[in-house]
């Protein structure tokens, strides 16, 4: 997943090589909140749980890219808090699960573009873990060595743009992220986390999933455009108008 990550920024130079569009950078701010919840094969076909979508909520920075008016390389660096819960019934009555992450979540994403205004976005997140806390009824417990220190997630969004001047650009949208690998660690696994109050005969990953709206507010801090005769010159502010 990281040399796919990392694939997606060299091509995308490589294009800025061959293209004579203007090239700009944006700088800003950056808020997601929505639903997460967890991929399990074992909790999923378990009559003895029921699941429940979380909450997540993410703030912090953006850099964007942008190459002429279709393409654009976005760099997101968003702390995060994720939360899920889930209901067990088991022999001493009904229990209630909750699971609750805080991370450092690295975005990067390639955006195409529509003269409309509209884009899609896709690309990958890596996602740091902070610290983690788990309850089983009414006892809560600081899981952090039974979770990862890292997970992987694809992502892929659409959006379009609230307003842009000269300086100022905001965007909204909706974005959609499944992670590719497992939230536990290998401790976690060993003893059947997130479920170690029960047994299963094989051991199921543990993938988070996220549908979140965003809202982007950037400054165009400037860029490079190439003018007919070849000459290269600076200019500032967003290439958006």
């Amino acid at each position: 997943m990281r040399k796919k990550l990392l694939l997606l920024p060299a091509l995308f130079f490589a294009a800025i090589n061959f293209t004579q569009a203007q090239v700009w950078l944006e700088l800003g701010a950056k808020g997601m909140m929505g639903m997460t919840g967890l991929a399990n094969a074992n909790i999923n076909g378990d009559a003895d749980h029921d699941s429940s979508l979380g909450f997540a909520t993410s703030l912090g920075g953006v850099a964007n890219l942008n190459v002429g008016d279709y393409h654009g390389l976005t760099f997101e660096m968003l702390g995060a808090t994720y939360s899920h819960s889930m209901t067990y019934r088991g022999a001493a009555g009904n229990r209630t699960v909750n699971m609750e992450w805080e991370s450092i979540d690295a975005y990067l994403l390639y955006r195409f573009f529509r003269s409309n205004g509209a884009f899609a976005e896709l690309g990958g997140k890596a996602t740091y873990l902070r610290g983690a806390q788990q309850s089983f009824g009414t006892d809560w417990s600081d899981v952090s060595g039974k979770y990862t220190d890292r997970y992987w997630s694809g992502c892929f969004g659409v959006g379009g743009f609230v307003t842009a001047n000269k300086v100022l650009t905001v965007k909204t949208g909706i974005r959609a992220e499944y992670a590719f690998t497992d939230l536990m660690s290998a401790e976690g696994q060993a003893e059947n986390y997130p479920t170690f109050y029960t047994n299963y005969d094989t051991y199921e990953e543990t993938q988070p999933f996220r549908i979140g709206f965003y809202m982007e507010v950037t400054f165009g801090v400037g860029g490079i455009a190439q003018s007919q005769c070849g000459a290269r010159g600076v200019i500032f502010g967003t290439g958006y108008n």
